[in-house]
């Protein structure tokens, strides 16, 4: 269930086509990712235009040019700007262009009749599935992406990428405030301009989904991250000093990255149902059917071995915290067991959802110093996993087997996605 548009043309000039994209991108501040077959144009978080091409056959054949937006739950904002940019390039650079737009905005341009129309009853629709089902789930999400970590389970309430919402005050204050109350929380570009609700939303797309509340100098993303947030909650500020942003959030991102706050503490604040920021807690990594709970400030990489091998790592760089390894196969037939060979001390085993895990530790020597390693194996079905943690301090072994403790595996079955009309 989403709200968008597609399109196809031609072109004679595919090199003057991207040429044009660029300019016009360049000219926006649209982010532009560019390829030899392929192009996508980034408008804001959540929110892009995509296009490929392919020559037509024989000697005149001109450039055959498809392309598609998904404009939820970018909102109703950025799907006119992608209009408007479609229509530009059109004019420019396309022949033969034929729009499929399920909102008919791209033909009537009533952006009131089309947030009215589609986008509110959409949000609607999504309201109503909370309400009937949100309730039989322990880590509801709505427009989530599912490749990527899961926040900390809270039964009553729903994921989303503008943060988390308690489902029964979400529908009481809608019923009470009209679907537009959520709009403006759920929606990171709501109205027809970036004005400040678009600023403010998308610094709170990064707080609550991206930023892992850590000093800007850890690394460039970190820093990108810290500062985006920055400057779009100090640009909502000045678009309309009367809006409510998080306020405490600022400040402490303002700490993280070296930055003197311009907005004032007694600006006004923007409720919420819970502490802004799902990677301030635990949340959850899959790796296969493993699914591995770990501190939101820890970072993944791909660590390469001299081999050319390597393993999946997480660790916080800036810091002498755990460094997190797992790896892992599967076999052809039967089902996996634990090695036979067990070095590690204290080994303990133990059932964990749908498997079951070894856990102990060893001690060894590293650049001069003692340092230890929690090592757990996991089978399940055909599955086997290696877990590590790397550590520098005994105390510190406590709080890792916790969290072993929290490891599950989940049957090998494709998703349930559940599509339905968001009409009235």
């Amino acid at each position: 269930m989403s709200i968008g548009f597609t399109f196809k043309a031609k072109t004679r000039k595919i090199d003057a086509l991207k040429e044009s994209v660029k300019e016009m991108a360049e000219e926006s501040g649209y982010g532009l990712a560019l390829n030899e077959n392929w192009l996508t144009v980034s408008f804001c978080t959540m929110g892009d235009l995509s296009m490929e091409w392919e020559r037509e056959s024989g000697l005149r054949g001109q450039w055959l040019i498809t392309g598609n937006c998904c404009s939820t739950p970018a909102g109703a904002g950025f799907h006119a700007a992608a209009v408007r940019f479609l229509d530009e390039l059109g004019q420019k650079r396309l022949s033969e262009l034929l729009v499929d737009d399920e909102t008919e905005y791209y033909h009537h341009r009533d952006f009131e009749r089309m947030k009215r129309e589609h986008f509110y009853p959409w949000l609607n629709a999504l309201k109503r599935h909370c309400a009937e089902r949100g309730s039989g789930y322990s880590n509801f999400c709505l427009c989530w992406d599912m490749e990527q970590y899961q926040p900390e389970e809270v039964p009553g309430t729903v994921i989303t990428p503008m943060g988390r919402f308690n489902i029964e005050n979400m529908i009481k204050q809608t019923e009470k405030n009209g679907i537009s109350w959520l709009a403006e929380r759920f929606f990171i570009w709501d109205n027809e301009e970036k004005d400040a609700l678009y600023y403010r939303n998308t610094a709170l797309n990064y707080l609550w989904e991206q930023c892992c509340f850590v000093p800007s100098r850890r690394s460039s993303e970190d820093s990108v991250c810290n500062q985006m947030i920055i400057d779009s909650l100090e640009q909502a500020a000045v678009l309309n000093p009367g809006l409510p942003l998080p306020v405490d959030a600022y400040r402490e991102i303002c700490s993280l990255a070296d930055r003197e706050p311009s907005i004032k503490e007694d600006a006004p604040k923007m409720e919420s149902d819970y502490p802004v920021g799902f990677r301030k807690r635990e949340v959850t990594h899959s790796f296969g059917t493993l699914r591995l709970t770990l501190p939101g400030r820890l970072k993944y990489e791909w660590e390469t071995y001299g081999d050319g091998d390597g393993c999946n790592m997480w660790r916080d760089s800036a810091s002498d915290s755990p460094v997190w390894r797992v790896s892992g196969f599967r076999l052809r037939s039967g089902n996996a067991e634990f090695p036979e060979e067990c070095s590690p001390n204290d080994p303990e085993e133990f059932e964990i959802p749908g498997g079951r895990a070894r856990i102990g530790w060893i001690e060894y020597e590293e650049d001069g110093q003692t340092a230890f390693q929690a090592v757990c194996d996991v089978v399940s079905g055909p599955s086997q996993y290696l877990i590590t943690a790397a550590y520098m301090h005994k105390e510190e072994k406590d709080g890792i087997y916790a969290l072993m403790r929290k490891l599950k595996t989940v049957p090998d079955t494709p998703a349930v996605t559940n599509t339905e009309s968001y009409a009235q």
